[in-house]
């Protein structure tokens, strides 16, 4: 492993510590927030200062040493935490991402000596010390009362030093391995002023034995008296897993740890740093008069223990693995094809492969699988500013932010949300005044929920504001020339109108929204995520935005139907159940459109033959068969197919990558026996039904 390969492992170490302090001073600023809140932020902080100094980013170590300096006040109880002192720790968090940012690469680092001193006068303002009375002037001073004084200071014995103290320093086995460097920890405790009396070497194998990557010596180092042990082991912090301390006299050197001795797998080799036990001492006792240490030990880890095994991957990494099971669940499709054509005898064998496939492709989806709080996470910190440049407070309520899905459906997520929440405040929701003449809460409300259905994600992003004034939005779509003035349209047709290039209602342009560009590009990335967006608004009451979209991007369930002389593929997530109608269950609605009478509930018939353009396609409903599907917004269809051919998973190809992106459907997929077949959008199949049917009252959806 390189030396760039350990700094991308600290970088994606410090994005998880810049979401813990933001998820931690967030709930500081709801007042949910506890000791161990504060213990989590000062652990985050500290982290990313070890390994900013361990790699020679000078900037972000000092800029980090000055947070990390206030956090320690606030963390011992000696500033209280107000909302004020909240505020500026958001503010130092921001310039900290910047220091980030500009440590990897991406910029030059933030000016922060304005915060820094900030920062200094809120831990110097928050230690309670009143600020001492203007003393007396002293009265004249006799000569010889200094002569007295100054031979009794002369023959006054020199104040004894304080002692010093030892550590023993061992690394583990393979630390070299993972990219530590002794010799870097030796010259920082050289810095310090320790000096080294002993090297142990008696672990150190025969020549044929030896490895390189092994780590076999162990050091003693004496230190100053006036050394705290706090500062020796910041040097070891972003390599605490892969070497061991110990303080106190000769002869507590933790002993060797060899990879190959028994029940030191790599999932129980943790650090130990043994702590000298001192009754009542604070850290600052400690720094000043530190006392000789009883003898440490070093505990070590049980044999097989219970700890968490975890691994760090790369993100490319697991894309490869991604694309080989979609690869293997295409192979295992022709697989079957063949020999359920060929030979019937092997049909055990072949249910065992298709049984561990599927388990494969669960398991390797599931390292993907990422809870969308990391996207929640981040709107209160949104809603604080947007609050301060429109002047409107809203209250944030959230539902469902352990829902699971795929990481790249995350990653590409944040940008539509962060559009449409902007909206939300700076459209939907009124001033306070408004609010207070409509009898409404001065506070605005916006509130986000995720749930799993129906094997998608809906996710919602709902405020209280006023609503969207569906008479202006057409009067405005009419005057831009986007629907001709004599059209009628629906409300959720209507609805649309606003996700129109260049549409935009707002009377005056801001910072915020107001040039017409933004929600064009929130539906064009949901669509390219595969998903819809719908819209409920009610005047007066408020606006609700759904978002459906798939769990995962990559593997699907889906049933393989024929029609004429095509096969598609429509996803088992929407289906219900299919069945062959009898004449008496079809009924006629003008002179080519025709409804399903399912169970007392009329559903559009959907001929998906006339929708593909097929040869020799089924057009008599009873001569076919019906898939009935449910959407999330638009109800139930029933599809008309020829016949079903099977169901099995199937890999999604993105069409527009190789085409362009046609309406009615979602992908494609390569079939067993190796011809390509596309995969219906029965969201838009089932949105465009109820347009052309509205006398029909379709089924709400579950």
């Amino acid at each position: 492993m390189t030396e760039d390969d350990i700094q991308q492992i600290f970088f994606v170490e410090c994005e998880e510590a810049l979401e813990a302090t933001e998820t931690g001073l967030a709930a500081c600023r709801e007042g949910t927030h506890d000791g161990e809140t504060i213990n989590a932020i000062f652990r985050a902080v500290h982290s990313i200062k070890g390994g900013a100094g361990a790699f020679g980013h000078t900037a972000l170590a000092a800029y980090t040493h000055g947070f990390e300096n206030l956090l320690g006040e606030i963390r011992e109880g000696k500033v209280p935490l107000e909302p004020a002192l909240v505020d500026l720790l958001l503010l130092a968090l921001d310039c900290l991402r910047d220091h980030v940012e500009a440590a990897r690469g991406r910029g030059n680092p933030p000016e922060d000596a304005d915060l820094l001193a900030r920062l200094e006068a809120a831990q110097a303002g928050g230690s309670g010390a009143a600020p001492a009375p203007e003393p007396a002037p002293p009265p004249a001073a006799d000569p010889l009362d200094d002569l007295d004084a100054l031979l009794n200071e002369l023959s006054a014995p020199a104040p004894a030093e304080p002692e010093s103290w030892l550590v023993h320093i061992r690394p583990h086995a393979g630390a070299m391995t993972k990219g530590s460097e002794p010799l870097l920890w030796l010259r920082e405790l050289t810095d310090l002023g320790g000096t080294c009396e002993l090297c142990d070497i008696s672990a150190v194998p025969t020549f044929e034995r030896l490895t390189v990557e092994e780590g076999y010596l162990g050091w003693t180092f004496r230190m100053p008296g006036s050394v705290a042990q706090e500062s020796v082991a910041e040097i070891f912090d972003f390599v605490g897993d892969e070497v061991a301390l110990a303080y106190g006299p000769e002869g507590t050197m933790p002993p060797p740890r060899i990879a190959a001795a028994p029940a030191q797998g790599p999932a129980t080799q943790r650090a130990a740093v043994a702590e000298v036990p001192q009754a009542a001492a604070s850290t600052d006792a400690a720094a000043s008069a530190p006392v000789p240490a009883p003898v440490a030990t070093v505990a070590a880890p049980p044999a097989g223990g219970a700890a968490t095994q975890s691994v760090r991957i790369d993100l490319k990494k697991l894309d490869m693995l991604i694309d080989g099971v979609g690869e293997l669940v295409i192979a295992q499709a022709m697989l079957a094809q063949r020999l359920t054509n060929e030979n019937l005898a092997h049909i055990e064998e072949l249910a065992l492969i298709e049984t561990l496939v599927r388990d494969i492709q669960e398991h390797a989806m599931a390292f993907r699988a990422q809870p969308i709080s990391s996207v929640f996470g981040r709107v209160p910190r949104l809603l604080r500013e947007l609050g301060s440049s429109t002047g409107k407070h809203v209250k944030l309520e959230v539902a469902g932010e352990t829902t699971e899905l795929d990481k790249t459906v995350i990653e590409r997520l944040s940008e539509p949300m962060t559009h449409l929440i902007r909206n939300a405040v700076d459209h939907g929701i009124e001033p306070p005044e408004e609010r207070r003449a409509a009898g409404k809460d001065p506070e605005g409300t916006l509130t986000l929920s995720a749930e799993q259905k129906a094997g998608r994600i809906i996710i919602r992003i709902a405020d209280d504001g006023r609503g969207i004034d569906r008479d202006r939005v057409l009067a405005k779509a009419i005057a831009n020339g986007l629907v001709a003035p004599e059209a009628q349209l629906s409300d959720e047709e209507i609805h649309q109108l606003i996700f129109a290039p260049g549409f935009s209602t707002a009377a005056t342009v801001s910072n915020i929204s107001g040039r017409g560009v933004g929600m064009d590009v929130v539906k064009q990335n949901v669509k390219e995520l595969g998903g819809r967006i719908t819209i409920e608004s009610v005047p007066g009451k408020g606006t609700t935005f759904s978002l459906a979209l798939p769990l995962t991007l990559a593997i699907s369930d889906g049933m393989i139907v024929q029609v004429g002389d095509q096969s598609l593929v429509i996803p088992l997530t929407h289906v219900i159940e299919s069945l062959r109608p009898t004449p008496a269950d079809v009924k006629g609605m003008g002179t080519r459109a025709q409804v399903l009478n399912a169970r007392g509930t009329f559903v559009p018939i959907v001929p998906l033959g006339l929708m593909t353009g097929a040869d020799a396609a089924v057009t008599n409903p009873c001569e076919g068969v019906l898939v009935l599907v449910e959407t999330e917004g638009h109800g139930r269809a029933a599809l008309l197919v020829d016949a079903i051919a099977d169901q099995r998973q199937f890999v999604i190809k993105a069409l527009d990558a190789h085409y362009r992106q046609i309406d009615s459907v979602a992908g494609a997929t390569i079939l067993g026996n190796g011809k390509v077949a596309l995969i219906v959008d029965v969201d838009f199949i089932a949105s465009t039904a109820a347009r052309n049917h509205a006398g029909v009252t379709l089924a709400a959806a579950a």
